[in-house]
Formats: structure tokens, sequence, C-alpha cells
């Protein structure tokens, strides 16, 4: 684990969180009701306002929750927090390639997937990601939102990612 970002000139970065813009419609249709309730039954009956907390704090974690990827000459650094910076070298890295996949197929959803296993994936959303190879036999796929940068940065990158 590292404690900082790619120490080289970045060749690709991205940042994704969890929240999406729409989320806020569904907050907002999820507390709305018990606003409502909690106004028409007076202030004798607030449990219901006592929902709306939980819900908030479901959403500021949603909101905190990122992957971070970057690129550079040297390797790759990447994170998903809460876990904290892990940096790849070249040299450790077989073989990277953007592909698409199936989250739900093939890892079960979004999120932290795998994390003791040889086939692990971080993604946040979408449906298009990096795949490593890497040296010892592991596998790694960061989902990413931009997929065509990101083939553009690995070509960039090409003669260092040869074996």
């Amino acid at each position: 684990m590292v404690s900082s970002p790619a120490p080289g000139p970045v060749v690709f970065s991205e940042s994704q969180g969890f929240l999406r813009s729409w989320w806020w419609l569904l907050v907002l249709l999820a507390i709305l009701p018990v606003g409502i309730a909690a106004v028409a039954s007076g202030p004798a009956r607030w449990p219901p306002v006592a929902l709306v907390g939980p819900v908030l704090l479901a959403v500021g974690l949603f909101a905190w929750l990122r992957l971070d990827t970057r690129l550079d000459a040297q390797g790759l650094t990447y994170r998903m927090r809460p876990l904290g910076w892990q940096r790849l070298a070249w040299t450790q890295i077989q073989s990277a390639h953007v592909r698409s996949y199936s989250p739900i197929g093939e890892y079960g959803g979004w999120g932290i997937r795998g994390l003791f296993a040889k086939n692990r994936a971080l993604n946040v959303a979408g449906s298009h990601g990096l795949q490593l190879e890497l040296a010892d036999g592991r596998r790694l796929l960061l989902g990413t939102q931009r997929p065509e940068e990101l083939r553009h940065a690995l070509a960039q990158l090409g003669p260092l990612l040869a074996p």
C-alpha cells in the first residue's frame, strides 16, 4: 500500500463515485412521504422523522465512496475508498486491456468484489473495465466510465506493458 497517487506524470486519471444525479430523486421520494406523514400526524408522532437520518447517512456514505485510477510510466495506482492506495509496477502486470463485462453476471454486482480472491473487481457503475492479468496469476478488473480514453492511454504506454 502506498500513501499517495502515482509518482510520475499521469497519462490517465479517473475518479468515479457511486452517487448518481438521479439518486437525489430517490432520496426525495424516500423522504417526502415521511415529512408529509410527520406534518399530518403532528409533533406527537416523530418516529417517522427519525428515518430521515439513516437515509441521509446512507447517501453520505455513497457520496464518500470513490474509485480512483491513475496510470503513469512507472505503473498503475488505484484505490477504492475506504481501502488505501495500491501501486502496481508495469513489471507486475502481465497484460492489461479494456473490456466489456457483466458486473452482476461475472462479479455479483458493483463495489469491492472478490477482496481475498484471485479474481477481484473494483467498480462503481457501468460495464467497462481495465482487466489486469498480474504476473503472480491474480486478476484485477478496475471499472471505468471512460473506456476509449483508457484504451488510448494504454496504447501510449504500450512499450512499457510488453513482458
